[in-house]
């Protein structure tokens, strides 16, 4: 049919990527940062200016107003063959966000490349359906393409109103292509859906509402919520980046983001400063779906400050928070192998979003209002042990913290559920092994400073054990951030040790697309792993298969190679005692240098003491070809040779420097052959 879908991802040539980086660097120059500006009131906006990016393959493509998004690449590729109508792709999204859009020029953009042919000739148009209207553009008769570039399709949209649920959808077509000078495999290939290929549609249209709502008190703390609705729900907030200003200072601290039935809420907690007293201010709030688009909305609020009380527990939401609003997290795995065993202490800890989804779900233990997916609810059965006072008091009491523990120490299962479905951390992956197989266990569940609702660190350790089968190999860690829509980690810290005792070795370690340090030391060994900023994306393994024999433990086989280094060098001497020891000695010395850097360095112990061996081989063949000492000292002094024959021929006196016999020489007079019995 003329027509081949390419999904995988590809390379982008090189000329193509200078051109996107001039046209980058121009608009860049030349076009003003969309800024979207609200109300006073903090209400915002009818409509604003944006991309909508196509995502997706070409038969099942959808729209996204967030670059974010742009991590896949998808093409489709037209040949010759084709004759009449041809449709590249289509791509459409559900609105859900009701609002007027005014008359505007909308602009389609897609990148191509032309191959084997030194250009095309077509006829390209887009059909834009806004619910049940229809709006239809073309880039002109006749357009002529020439190696990589953009068509660009400008779309007239007369004012209208969108109605919540209605669906937007692109219908992007060619026809009339001509090649001209086409190769055997002329073509041209339209790509889309990553930042190197940014297919999308420029329009004016209602994209987001945002509300400022009234902040609450309480003491010197203020909570400023912000209501954002659209139709792409939490993601409005998850996808994009954004911040608050209160009396021009940024809020540092990561908001609560809490869903609503048409969006989300974004909470901002504030400290009035001790400098500060009651009085006006003015709150400022940006978001940014996109790059080039910033929608601020900002709002003066009266603060008395002290107002509300004080309570210990602080603010909670209304309802379970989301995970995706930015956290930082830290894995710390420390081991030791006996030989037997491995005893592993693990040490999760982690801030942000998934540190106060933590905390609210615990003050919400035995909650009936939880949704059906909530993670929380796995907990009901433990709504007894928490009294009427302590529940949903607005902090975490020792008797919900005892809940959760109890709950992961009592079931492998349920330690499982809660690092993968609450924290989307694989149990396995950090463990080494299936929870199922691990030996006694104890959790240790810590909130820091603070008991009240707040992103400061939670830490989770875990100390267990598992038995290990010599030979067989041992799973230290690998990838353990499990998949989701959103990145819930924005920063992954990673750091790994495990050691062994002077009498067992850790054997052969292999790791796989990460770094890994494996040192040998007489009193023990050890591998180490420190990954300030883990790549969350990337797949790695690190590995290691115990021997379980005492030979290649880190005190045995030391011994062992200085005993064979020590043989070595007596062998060496016992054969050049009237020969140069030096090239014996040279040898002994650099081969033993070399064992001792690969001893250190952790190479397997066979390779090691492999090259020690080595050295007593090599012992042989440069202990004969050493010259003899006496000859050797008597040169170095500049003396001749004490015994000298006379040649029968012609009388001269010739130096014998050698006691081999029968020997062979030759006269320094008359060149003749003298043999010596």
């Amino acid at each position: 049919d003329g027509i081949r879908d390419a999904q995988e991802s590809r390379g982008l040539g090189d000329v193509y990527k200078r051109q996107v980086l001039i046209v980058a660097l121009l608009m860049l120059v030349s076009m003003p940062y969309s800024s979207i500006a609200a109300e006073q009131d903090g209400s915002c906006c009818s409509s604003q200016e944006f991309d909508l990016f196509l995502i997706g393959s070409a038969d099942d493509g959808s729209l996204s107003p967030f670059d974010s998004d742009l991590d896949e690449e998808f093409d489709q590729f037209v040949t010759p063959s084709i004759q009449g109508l041809v449709e590249i792709g289509t791509w459409e999204v559900d609105w859900g966000l009701q609002g007027d859009y005014s008359d505007s020029t909308w602009e389609f953009r897609i990148p191509y490349e032309v191959e084997a042919a030194a250009g095309i000739q077509i006829n390209a148009t887009i059909g834009v359906n806004i619910g049940s209207t229809y709006f239809e553009g073309d880039a002109g008769a006749g357009l002529f393409l020439t190696n990589v570039g953009e068509v660009v399709i400008p779309v007239e949209v007369l004012a209208g109103e969108v109605r919540s649920g209605d669906k937007i959808k692109l219908t992007f077509s060619v026809r009339s292509l001509s090649f001209s000078s086409p190769g055997d495999e002329a073509g041209i290939r339209f790509i889309w859906g990553t930042d190197d290929f940014p297919g999308r549609i420029s329009m004016k249209f209602p994209l987001v509402s945002i509300d400022m709502k009234e902040p609450s008190v309480n003491d010197r703390l203020v909570y400023f919520p912000i209501l954002l609705k659209s139709g792409f729900g939490d993601r409005m907030w998850s996808a994009s980046s954004g911040g608050m200003t209160v009396a021009s200072n940024t809020i540092a601290d990561s908001p609560i983001a809490t869903p609503t039935n048409n969006g989300v809420e974004v909470t901002f907690a504030w400290e009035i400063p001790e400098s500060a007293d009651s009085g006006t201010y003015m709150v400022a709030f940006h978001l940014e779906p996109q790059t080039s688009l910033r929608i601020e909305a900002n709002r003066t609020y009266d603060i008395v400050a002290g107002e509300g009380g004080s309570n210990a527990g602080g603010w909670y939401p209304a309802v379970e928070p989301l995970r995706t609003g930015g956290t930082n997290l830290l894995v710390d795995v420390s081991a030791k192998f006996d030989g037997e065993s491995v005893q592993r202490e693990v040490t999760i800890e982690f801030d942000g979003a998934m540190s106060q989804w933590v905390r609210w779900g615990l003050d919400n233990i035995g909650n009936n209002s939880l949704s059906s997916n909530s993670w929380w609810r796995n907990l009901r059965t433990y709504s007894d042990s928490v009294t009427n006072s302590e529940y949903n008091n607005g902090q975490v009491d020792d008797s919900e913290i005892a809940a959760l523990n109890s709950h992961l120490v009592g079931s492998a299962s349920d330690m499982r559920s809660f690092l993968a479905n609450g924290l989307y951390l694989d149990a396995e992956s950090i463990l080494g092994i299936n929870p199922v197989n691990l030996g006694p266990t104890e959790i240790t569940i810590d909130l820091g400073h603070t008991r009240a609702f707040s992103a400061e660190s939670v830490t989770i350790r875990i100390d267990t054990s598992h038995n290990v089968n010599p030979g067989e190999r041992q799973q230290l860690i690998e990838s353990f951030i499990r998949p989701s829509d959103d990145d819930l980690y924005t920063k992954v810290e990673l750091r790994v040790e495990i050691r062994s005792s002077a009498l067992q070795g850790l054997g052969g370690v292999a790791a796989e697309d990460i770094d890994a340090k494996h040192r040998r030391w007489i009193i023990f060994e050890k591998v180490t792993i420190e990954e300030s900023d883990l790549d969350t994306e990337e797949t790695f393994r690190v590995e290691f298969v115990p021997t379980g024999g005492a030979l290649y433990s880190p005190l045995v086989s030391a011994m062992v190679s200085v005993f064979m280094l020590v043989l070595a060098l007596g062998l060496g001497m016992a054969m050049t005692r009237k020969r140069a020891r030096a090239p014996t000695m040279l040898t002994v010395v650099i081969l033993g240098g070399l064992s001792l850097a690969l001893y250190v360095l952790g190479l397997d112990m066979p390779f090691v003491l492999g090259v020690v061996s080595s050295s007593m081989l090599l012992i042989f063949p440069v202990a004969l070809v050493s010259p003899r000492s006496d000859f050797t000292e008597r040169r170095g002094r500049g003396q001749q040779p004490s015994a000298h024959v006379n040649c029968p021929n012609c009388g001269e006196s010739n130096p014998v420097e050698s006691e081999v016999r029968p020997l062979r020489l030759e006269c320094i007079g008359c060149k003749s052959t003298l043999r010596l019995e």
